[in-house]
């Protein structure tokens, strides 16, 4: 095997992510297992990652034989199992080489019925998020990916112009981690939620009811329920929006108001910056 000059030296406080607690070996499965074998790959190619290990997050004979290649030659026991010493310097090497974090996205897609870690810090990232764009509903950071979690991951992608498909993939997870990181440096980056097509009137529900009262909340300073449920209350602020932006004011968010209330909301955004 090709051999990339490694350093796993680094002190414990700089190994990110942490061992998830719980060892990897044959016949493991889920993101844990792919980022390990996404980082094993700079070992055994470099950081081209060209040939080596499928990194589809199963642990089979081929990733057992990687990490005991890996283990032999970092001075570790090898037992082909990823303990926390194992896990430790595979994170330490790759990071060094690669300048990796927890926030470098694991090597598979993360779906419905995942759990760990991963899961765990983008459930983090959109809680943090909802703070800003409360569109976003708060789930439980339990790890999950559940119900809420595949909701929560629609919401962001529909108003960051992703493909909404509820998964977290290369794409979803870079900006999820871009969008976090403007947010908490008070760079707040603008939605770009594209009008549903229908108007929004009262008696309309789901998540399109959801942004528009985050925004009017935004914008106004109103107090709305962010619940998707399009009442009285709501209708009332579109009509108060609508009178400020010198449109027809009827409390349906058509295409015009629609248009009119992203780059309102955008605006108060600046000022947060």
């Amino acid at each position: 095997m090709q051999q990339t000059n490694l350093s796993t030296g680094c002190p414990a406080a700089v190994v990110d992510p942490v061992y998830p607690g719980t060892a990897l070996r044959v016949g493991s499965s889920g993101s844990e297992t792919a980022r390990m074998q996404k980082y094993l790959n700079v070992f055994l190619a470099g950081c081209a990652q060209r040939g080596a290990l499928t990194v589809d997050g199963r642990f089979g004979s081929r990733t057992k034989a990687a990490v005991e290649a890996f283990q032999a030659a970092h001075g570790l026991s090898v037992d082909g199992v990823i303990g926390g010493n194992t896990w430790n310097a595979i994170v330490c090497a790759y990071n060094a080489v690669c300048n990796g974090s927890a926030e470098t996205f694991p090597g598979i897609t993360l779906r419905p019925s995942m759990t760990g870690q991963d899961v765990l810090l983008m459930q983090q990232h959109l809680n943090t998020l909802s703070a800003t764009y409360p569109g976003i509903a708060m789930q439980a950071a339990d790890g999950s990916y559940g119900t809420n979690m595949s909701n929560a991951v629609y919401q962001f992608q529909y108003q960051f112009s992703l493909p909404a498909d509820r998964l977290i993939g290369t794409n979803t997870w870079a900006r999820i981690v871009s969008v976090h990181t403007a947010a908490a440096s008070a760079n707040p980056a603008f939605v770009t939620s594209r009008y549903p097509g229908t108007p929004l009137r009262v008696g309309s529900s789901g998540d399109m009811v959801r942004f528009a009262q985050s925004y009017l909340n935004g914008v106004l300073g109103t107090r709305l329920s962010v619940d998707g449920r399009f009442g009285t209350a709501t209708r009332d602020a579109v009509r108060t929006f609508q009178r400020a932006q010198g449109l027809t004011v009827d409390g349906i968010i058509g295409s015009a108001t629609w248009a009119a209330l992203i780059p309102v909301f955008n605006a108060s955004l600046r000022r947060l910056r």
